[in-house]
């Protein structure tokens, strides 16, 4: 099932069935392109008001920004879904398979860089978010702390995606390049996260 092209309802329901996908990661990208949606909400809401006109190329910016992200979001939810897939198809070999010994690093490798994309686009999201505090319609305050608090959801949980693979990993120094990767983008967005909620 691919994300955007169904109901929110299929969806769910899809996610809550005993497949392996969608899954956590296809969570991790809706999260992502839910932060950007919301925050393009608070846009919408202080285009054309005098008091903020002086942030208009600013909002411009942001909006051009995160509307790209929720697209962007949503390609990347599937295409962790289709990662996880290989990954799923491999681990149904016999353990002496010789596809499944060949393959098993690369795969894995794959379906970790993935999730590392949705917490770069996290960042990215955040630091756009950033940008609009104090220079949006007071009255969407909460939304835009909503919007960065389901970036960093989405970061974090794109973040135990990326280890529940690189766990599965033999080749130490590139587990350990995606890891530290991952945890430096996690600080960050933890960081951004935590900026806005506590000066919005």
């Amino acid at each position: 099932m691919q994300i955007g092209e169904s109901s929110i309802d299929s969806f769910l329901d899809a996610l809550a069935s005993k497949e392996p996908t969608p899954g956590g990661g296809a969570v991790a990208g809706l999260l992502a392109s839910i932060a950007s949606s919301l925050g393009n909400m608070v846009l919408a809401y202080s285009e054309g008001k005098k008091s903020l006109a002086e942030h208009c190329d600013v909002h411009a910016d942001c909006f051009s920004i995160l509307q790209e992200a929720q697209s962007e979001a949503i390609r990347l939810g599937n295409a962790d879904a289709q990662a996880y897939e290989k990954v799923s198809e491999l681990w149904k070999l016999p353990k002496d398979n010789a596809t499944r010994i060949e393959s098993w690093d690369a795969v894995h490798l794959d379906a970790a860089r993935v999730p590392i994309e949705i917490m770069k686009l996290s960042e990215n999201v955040l630091q756009t978010l950033r940008r609009l505090r104090g220079k949006t319609n007071a009255m969407l305050r909460s939304d835009l702390l909503i919007a960065a608090l389901v970036a960093e959801t989405a970061a974090r949980s794109a973040f135990y995606n990326v280890g529940v693979n690189t766990g599965q990993v033999a080749d130490a120094a590139q587990k350990e390049k995606l890891d530290a990767q991952a945890s430096k983008i996690l600080a960050t967005c933890r960081v951004l996260a935590l900026t806005i909620e506590t000066t919005c």
